[in-house]
């Protein structure tokens, strides 16, 4: 951005918000480059934002975008930025709205069973809170300690309580969204359910930012279960385990959520000899629910030739799996995560193809332990993690790996991403999975919501043909 422009625009933002919630210093806006996607080496911290923003209020927010939308610059919202699709880099520059100050809970609703909350709370401090009155919201995905409500509805986030309680989408009664010229939008009244009006909130869940920046969210809650418990079961084989796990979701009995992984190493895991893969269950609800499931599913596990571990280390076991998919990945360096969707009949088509043929052409590799990590239920989710090879080639070997894995999940019928969203990472692969008709429905909506493509520009939706962005504004285009 021309350094003129850049101080008359701080200066707006300065005057309509304050200066304590503008940082403009480099040093300030370095940690504002990235999010936690994996980037070319030699484009790691090329991205920095032109300014950041601190909004502590819907009125702060509103006041910002329209400071944008005057000079049709990009705004970048951020959450608590555990993403992993590159949906934060501001690649156009612009202003990144970190929403980390608005984390107040506006309203506890015990009789009607919700909670209204600001974006900016963690999925960890909102379980928290809603604890002493008890509640829970029970959304335990993968960055549960750092994952934002608001991060969490614009990804579409995954939860492992899945199959109970369902994920962030199924949760949602009413949003406040400030619309790209500034407008306040309230979706509708605080109610899980109407026949009403359109569905206007969903069009906000996975939209990665692109058509409005979320400012208030209410959300379904349930009373904590009065009991819960964990199973572990161990089989000679990922496939056997599966095997179970279908008998188990055919079967009817309520878990709360269904892990299926083969461990580095399993007889630490509490495995005898042979066993190979785990199946990790977790239940919960009232304690005679709950013990008639878990003894329906262990009679279930002996009956199909599993191994069923101690409870201590079943406990042990689901605490580590929550630390090694969840936090550990952040840790490591040139390694990446795929996270499709396959239907329950071609999944292990899905993995075959996957490590058999795509990932060792380009040198591909599990990370060990996450060869393979199936959610069974409802919301079921094929996902593994590899490490990315450290060569000159290794970066484009990447891109087009992750372009053939994306075509493998929709030739089988299934998605590219179930819970991370799209980003920069997928965006080209999406013409893949919807039609025309649906891409250009889905251009329409962008255009209709952000007419000067300034919610996060470049993201989500991919570029229509010509090299034009989805409003048909080219890059240098804006008043950057």
């Amino acid at each position: 951005m021309d350094p003129a422009l850049r101080d008359e625009i701080k200066a707006a933002l300065v005057a309509a918000i304050g200066d304590r919630k503008v940082l403009w210093k480099p040093s300030d806006l370095l940690p504002y480059a990235a999010d936690n996607s994996r980037m070319r080496p030699d484009e790691v911290s090329k991205h920095l934002p032109d300014i950041a923003v601190l909004p502590e209020s819907t009125s702060d927010v509103q006041a910002v975008v329209e400071v944008a939308a005057e000079y049709k610059i990009p705004l970048i919202p951020k959450g608590g930025g555990s993403n992993r699709t590159g949906m934060l880099i501001p690649i156009h520059g612009g202003i990144v709205i970190d929403t980390i100050r608005m984390n107040k809970v506006l309203e506890v609703n015990i009789p009607n069973l919700y909670v209204t909350v600001q974006p900016g709370i963690t999925l960890k401090e909102l379980e928290e809170h809603l604890a002493g009155y008890g509640l829970a919201l029970n959304q335990e995905q993968g960055s549960f300690k750092v994952a934002t409500v608001g991060g969490s509805i614009s990804t579409a986030g995954f939860s492992r309580k899945y199959q109970k309680y369902g994920i962030i989408s199924d949760r949602i009664m009413s949003l406040e969204v400030v619309l790209a010229d500034g407008r306040v939008l309230r979706t509708g009244p605080k109610v899980l359910y109407t026949s009403t009006g359109y569905r206007l909130h969903q069009l906000f869940v996975g939209a990665e930012g692109t058509l409005g920046i979320i400012t208030e969210a209410t959300l379904r809650v349930e009373p904590i279960p009065e009991s819960a418990e964990v199973l572990m079961a161990f089989y000679d084989d990922i496939w056997t385990a599966y095997k179970a796990a279908l008998r188990m979701t055919e079967s009817g009995v309520m878990f709360v959520g269904a892990d299926l992984s083969e461990p580095a190493d399993p007889e630490a895991c509490g495995a005898p000899p042979g066993k190979r893969a785990a199946l990790c269950i977790s239940f919960e609800g009232t304690k005679g629910e709950v013990e008639a499931d878990v003894g329906y599913v262990k009679g279930l596990v002996r009956g199909s030739g599993g191994f069923l571990a101690g409870k201590d280390d079943a406990m042990l076991f689901y605490d580590e799996f929550t630390k090694l998919w969840c936090g550990d990945r952040a840790l490591l360096g040139a390694e990446d995560e795929t996270t499709a969707y396959v239907p329950t009949e071609r999944v292990r088509e899905f993995y075959d193809t996957l490590w058999d043929k795509i990932m060792p052409k380009y040198g591909m590799v599990p990370v060990p332990g996450n060869k393979y990590g199936i959610d069974v239920g409802r919301y079921s989710m094929s996902y593994c993690r590899f490490s990315i090879p450290e060569r000159e080639r290794g970066w484009e070997d990447y891109r087009m790996a992750l372009a053939e894995v994306a075509g493998l999940a929709v030739a089988l019928g299934g998605s590219i991403s179930s819970c991370t969203g799209v980003g920069l990472k997928n965006k080209d692969e999406l013409v893949l999975e919807f039609s025309d008709v649906a891409m250009e429905t889905m251009w329409k909506i962008k255009n209709e919501f952000d007419p000067d493509d300034i919610m996060n520009p470049g993201k989500k939706l991919p570029k229509r043909k010509g090299g034009r962005l989805a409003n048909g504004i080219g890059p240098a285009e804006r008043k950057m």
